[in-house]
Formats: structure tokens, sequence, C-alpha cells
């Protein structure tokens, strides 16, 4: 098996190419923590944790379909919200994400993110063909 970097127009790259945001391995898929961040370096969806959680599942679906793969596929993610009370909110936004069975989840409260605009930063992996 060999490793792949995948990449999409629709997620932006980071910065220097310090790290992934996608790669592949067989058919296991690894994604790292994506944020809501914009060109601009401000948060797209502004100060709402639903808006911003809409944003980053919508680039982890954009790299998983650059990966041949869909958010069926998905079996785990791991979400940090800077404000735990507002996990309603980002669980409004994975319903419409994820249908049945959803993913294994762990959600964990953290002081902050890379950006004080930031609330909230998504990773996942998946298996291609898990959800078929």
């Amino acid at each position: 098996m060999t490793l792949r970097k995948i990449t999409t127009p629709a997620v932006p790259e980071p910065p220097g190419g310090i790290y992934s945001n996608c790669l592949v391995l067989g058919d296991q898929i690894f994604l790292s923590g994506m944020v809501a961040s914009g060109p601009d370096g401000r948060a797209v969806g502004g100060a709402d944790v639903y808006e911003q959680s809409k944003t980053v599942l919508g680039r982890i679906q954009a790299l998983l379909e650059a990966a041949g793969a869909s958010m069926r596929d998905v079996v785990k993610i791991t979400v940090y919200l800077t404000d735990v009370t507002k996990r309603g909110d980002f669980g409004r936004a994975r319903m419409e994400f994820f249908a049945e069975p959803r993913p294994c989840s762990t959600l964990v409260e953290v002081k902050a993110l890379v950006s004080p605009d930031l609330l909230v930063e998504v990773d996942a992996v998946a298996i291609r063909g898990a959800g078929a």
C-alpha cells in the first residue's frame, strides 16, 4: 500500500505545507482537524457554532469525495468546541451531514483553537466503502 495525499480546491491547504489535510492508505482515510477559517483568516459563519460546523463538515465531505468516499464512510470523529454548552448547535449540523449509523464520536471542550474566531474543529477517520 502507498500513502497518498488528497487535496481539493474546496478545502484550503495548510499554510506552509506543514501537515496534510487528508491522507489515504488503502481504504483508510485520515483527515486532519478542519476549521471554518476563510481566505481572509476570519471564521466563516461568524460567531455561530452551527454555521461554523456546517462549513467544517462540508470541508470533510469535500475531502472525502476527492478521496472517492462519502460521509457514510466516516467511522469516527473527534469534535473540539470552545464552549461545550453549544454542543447542540454542532449536533444539529451533524444530523444534516451524517445518516444512520452515525459515526463514533468524541467531543472535547478546549480553551481555544488556532484563532480566537474559531469555535469548532473536527477531525475524522473513514473507511472507503464502509457505508455502501
